[in-house]
C-alpha cells in the first residue's frame, strides 16, 4: 500500500472526529458574516478547502467571497474595510500564511478567522494572542498528511459542512455526519476502473461545472505537486473560448475529465460528441452542486488522484522533490515584504494604483518610505505649517468643520510656540479660520502665529482681523465669479463665495460633479493660466496662478531668522489636485489624508486608519522642542500599531 493509499483509508476516521467535534464557532462566524464581503486565503491543498468555503458561502446566501493566496491577499493593499478575513492553512506555520494574517490584522476587516488542525503552529500561536483574530482548530485522525493536503483538508471541509448545516432553519445534524462517512467509504474503496484509460504522457483537461470548483482545484493542485501530469483546469464554456484547438493539435495525448452537476450535464453533453475519437474521457456527476455533493466530490477527487498516481507508479503521498524544495517552500520573502508595507506605504501604493503616473517606474515604496521615516527622525525644524480643514478641524460632519479646533491640538500648539517654534496656518479659508483660532488660542501668542488665509494668498498674524484688512481685488477672480455664475453649472438659488481673491464652490452646490471638472476647464483665466483650480474634500477652491501654501512655509522660515531652515508642512488634501499638494511636495511633510502616487509627494504617517486632526494629534504630541527647533520622536507615534 502506498504512503497516499494509506492517508485515504483512514480518511472516514477524521470524518467522524471532525462532525463529533464542535462546530459553533464556526456557524456563529459565518452567520454573523450574513452580507458581508469574505476573503478566504489559501495556498496549495488548503486552497481546495477555502473553495469549498466559498460554495459555503455561496448555498447559504450570504454574500460573495474572494478566494486568494497570501501572495495576491498581501499585495492587494486593500484595506478590507468591513470586510471577514477567512485563512485556511494546515499546519498555521508557513511564512506566506504568516504574512497573510500580519497584513489582515492590520486592515480595517471587519473579523479575522484561522482555520487549522495544528494548535502549535506559529501563525496559531500569534493568531491566539491577537484580540481581532479567532482561532479554529479541526481534529483530525491522522496528523500528518504526507505530501498532499489529506487529512487537514477533509477535517476542515467536514466542520464547514457540519457548521453550515447549523445555520439552516433545519439542521439535520448526525444523519449529514453520517451521510457523508458513508459516503467517503463508497467512494474511496471504489475498486480503480479498468477503462480508466489514463496513460504517462497524457495532458489533462479538467472541465468542469462551476459549483464544483472545490474538486477541480483538487485534482488541478495535487497532479501539479506531484507531478503526476500537465493539467489544465476551466468550465465547459470557457473551455470552449478556444482552448479546444489543444484537442485539434495532440488529441491522442488529451485526457479529459468532465465534473458535472444535474444541471450542468447538457452544456457538458455537445462538447463531448464534439471531441475527437482519440481523446479520452472520465466523466463525473455529484448531484445538485450543494454543500454535501461538494464534500464527496472532493473526497472523489483524492480518489482520482490516487488512481492517476497508481497509473504513472506515483504515490501523491511521496512523489519525489527536487533538493531546492525547502529553499523555496521554507522562504520568507513574502513575510518580511508584508513587515516592509506598513500602512503608510500601502496608503501610498493604493494611490500609486489609482492615480497610475506615467513618470513611476522603478521606485520601491517599501525603500522610500523607509528612508522618509530615517530622515524624519534625524530632521529638525524650526517651524510648523499647518492645513486647517480636515488637519486642525475634521472634514465631516459639516457641525465640526465649523465649530471650535480640538482643545488638545490647540493645547500642544501652545506648548510648541512657547517653546519658541513658528507655527502658522496656510488654509482655503478666509477669516473665519481667524476667528476660529483667536477664540480658541490665548491672545498672548497671536503675533507669534501666522495665517496664510486664501491658500496662502493673503498672509497676516493671527491678530489682525482680514475683514478690517482684506487682500485687494484682482479682476481675473470677478471675471471667474461672472462666468460660473452664467455656466449652468450650479444649483437654483447657490450664491458664489467669492473673495478678493479667491472663488470657492461647494461640491453640494454642484449639479453634476464629472461635468463641472470638465465644463470649469473651458473658463477662459483658466485657459489663459491667469487662475489655478485647487480641491479639497468638501469643495473647489479657484485662486491666481501665484497663489501657494508654500508662502507660509518661506515666511515661517524668514521668521525663525535663517531663512535656509526646514518647516514642516501638514495637510490633508495631498492628491495630485488638492490643495494641500505643494504644502505637502517637500522630503518632510506629511499627510493626514489622501496622497499622490509619485513617491516623491505627499506621504502619511498612519495610512488610512489615523486621519484628520487625530493624526495630527499623535505628531504633534511627538513633537520635542530645544533651542528654537523641533524634532519627531519617532517612537513616541507608536507606527508599529499602525503596520
Amino acid at each position: 500500500m502506498t504512503i497516499f493509499s494509506e492517508k485515504l483509508r483512514r480518511l472516514p476516521e477524521t470524518i467522524e472526529l471532525a462532525s463529533a467535534h464542535g462546530v459553533g464557532d464556526i456557524a456563529f462566524a459565518l452567520s454573523q458574516g450574513k452580507g458581508r464581503l469574505a476573503v478566504a486565503i489559501a495556498s496549495g491543498g488548503s486552497v481546495v478547502t477555502a473553495e469549498f468555503f466559498s460554495r459555503c458561502r455561496t448555498t447559504l446566501q450570504l454574500g460573495p467571497t474572494m478566494v486568494m493566496t497570501p501572495m495576491q491577499f498581501v499585495l492587494s493593499m486593500e484595506n478590507w474595510d468591513g470586510c471577514d478575513i477567512w485563512l485556511f492553512s494546515a499546519g498555521a506555520n508557513n511564512p506566506d500564511i504568516a504574512a497573510a494574517f500580519r497584513v489582515a490584522n492590520a486592515s480595517s476587516c471587519k473579523s479575522i478567522q484561522l482555520m487549522t488542525v495544528q494548535s502549535e503552529g506559529a501563525t496559531t500561536i500569534v493568531a491566539s494572542d491577537s484580540l481581532r483574530a479567532k482561532v479554529i482548530v479541526t481534529p483530525v485522525a491522522d496528523p500528518k498528511d504526507g505530501f498532499l493536503a489529506t487529512h487537514s483538508m477533509i477535517s476542515m471541509v467536514t466542520a464547514l459542512l457540519m457548521a453550515s448545516d447549523l445555520t439552516t432553519e433545519q439542521p439535520q445534524r448526525g444523519r449529514l455526519a453520517e451521510e457523508l462517512r458513508k459516503r467517503a467509504e463508497e467512494v474511496l474503496s471504489a475498486p480503480q476502473s479498468p477503462d480508466f484509460g489514463f496513460q504517462v504522457g497524457d495532458t489533462l483537461f479538467v472541465l468542469h461545472d462551476p459549483q464544483n470548483a472545490a474538486a477541480a482545484t483538487l485534482i488541478e493542485t495535487s497532479l501539479w505537486e506531484t507531478g503526476i501530469a500537465p493539467v489544465q483546469r476551466t468550465d465547459f464554456r470557457n473551455f470552449a473560448h478556444g482552448r479546444h484547438v489543444w484537442a485539434a493539435k495532440h488529441p491522442e495525448t488529451m485526457y479529459v475529465l468532465a465534473l458535472t452537476t444535474t444541471e450542468s450535464g447538457d452544456v457538458w453533453k455537445p462538447i463531448r460528441a464534439a471531441l475527437p475519437s482519440q481523446t479520452r474521457i472520465q466523466h463525473a456527476e455529484f448531484d445538485h452542486g450543494g454543500r454535501l455533493a461538494n464534500a464527496v466530490s472532493i473526497l472523489w477527487g483524492l480518489s482520482f488522484v490516487q488512481h492517476l498516481g497508481n497509473a504513472t507508479s506515483i504515490d501523491p503521498g511521496r512523489p519525489g522533490r527536487g533538493p531546492f524544495a525547502e529553499a523555496i517552500y521554507d522562504n520568507p520573502a513574502l513575510d518580511t515584504l508584508s513587515r516592509d508595507l506598513t500602512s503608510s506605504v500601502r496608503h501610498k501604493a493604493s494611490a500609486r494604483m489609482h492615480f497610475d503616473p506615467i513618470d513611476e517606474r522603478s521606485a520601491s515604496l517599501c525603500s522610500v518610505g523607509r528612508e522618509r521615516l530615517l530622515s524624519l527622525a534625524g530632521a529638525s525644524f524650526v517651524g510648523l505649517a499647518l492645513d486647517y480643514d480636515g488637519t486642525v478641524v475634521p472634514n465631516d460632519p459639516r457641525e465640526a468643520r465649523l465649530g471650535p479646533p480640538p482643545k488638545a491640538i490647540m493645547h500642544e500648539l501652545v506648548r510648541l510656540v512657547d517653546d519658541g517654534i513658528q507655527v502658522g496656518f496656510a488654509t482655503g479659508r478666509g477669516g473665519s479660520a481667524g476667528e476660529k483660532l483667536r477664540d480658541a488660542l490665548p491672545k498672548r501668542i497671536y503675533r507669534n502665529v501666522l495665517m496664510g488665509y486664501y491658500n496662502g494668498a493673503h498672509i497676516r498674524t493671527l491678530d489682525v482681523d482680514i475683514a478690517e484688512d482684506p487682500p485687494q481685488r484682482n479682476p481675473n477672480i470677478a471675471e471667474v465669479t461672472r462666468w460660473l455664475t452664467g455656466s449652468g453649472l450650479l444649483r437654483d438659488g447657490v450664491e458664489i463665495k467669492a473673495r478678493p481673491i479667491q472663488v470657492s464652490i461647494d461640491y453640494a452646490d454642484v449639479i453634476d460633479i464629472e461635468r463641472f471638472a470638465e465644463s470649469l476647464a473651458a473658463c477662459p483665466q483658466i485657459v489663459e493660466g491667469s487662475v489655478k483650480v485647487l480641491r479639497s474634500h468638501h469643495s473647489v477652491d479657484i485662486v491666481l496662478a501665484s497663489t501657494s501654501k508654500l508662502r507660509v512655509v518661506e515666511e515661517l522660515a524668514r521668521r525663525s531668522g535663517d531663512a535656509s531652515k526646514a518647516v514642516l508642512g501638514i495637510g490633508d488634501s495631498g492628491s495630485p489636485l488638492g490643495n494641500d499638494r505643494e504644502l505637502l511636495s517637500g522630503p518632510h511633510c506629511l499627510s493626514v489624508g489622501s496622497v499622490c502616487g509619485a513617491s516623491g509627494g505627499a506621504w502619511t504617517l498612519f495610512g488610512s486608519k489615523l486621519r484628520g486632526p487625530d493624526a495630527l494629534l499623535r505628531i504633534l504630541q511627538a513633537a520635542r522642542a530645544k533651542g528654537c527647533e523641533m524634532m519627531i520622536d519617532l517612537s513616541a507615534l507608536k507606527l508599529d500599531q499602525h503596520s
